[in-house]
């Protein structure tokens, strides 16, 4: 998915080049492709990647889910995959986990106090550095 952001960029930028200006205003599409230029970083997406979890931690993150709720625990797959959902958003922006909680219990279908249970499972092992 990582791979997917410069070429996201660049089709971008491509587009940014061919903004229907006529070729004989040279002018025109200098302007475009300079100010395209200056900002690189503003059409960037960014995508942080959630950190690797090891036998020990999904086996932990697991026990942890079952003290919360036996159901959350027994679609291991879905627990793991919404678990590293909510881990890439707690190291994008670590400072709100009432939408980390939220984001849980929309994707799980399960209540609030569910979901932060779910949530702090998943701290256990994801850390934003």
């Amino acid at each position: 998915m990582n791979r997917l952001v410069p070429v996201f960029a660049v089709a971008v930028f491509a587009l940014a080049g061919c903004s229907g200006t006529d070729a004989a205003a040279p002018a025109d599409s200098g302007t475009v492709a300079s100010s395209a230029a200056a900002n690189p970083t503003e059409s960037a997406v960014t995508i942080v990647a959630a950190p690797e979890i090891s036998d020990a931690q999904k086996q932990e993150f697991l026990t942890a889910l079952k003290e919360v709720d036996a159901g959350l625990a027994a679609n291991e797959g879905q627990a793991l995959a919404v678990g590293i959902q909510v881990c890439e958003k707690i190291t994008a922006s670590p400072d709100d986990p009432m939408t980390f909680s939220q984001f849980a219990a929309d994707q799980l279908a399960v209540d609030l106090t569910k979901a932060e249970g779910f949530v702090a499972a998943v701290s256990m092992w994801c850390n934003p550095e």
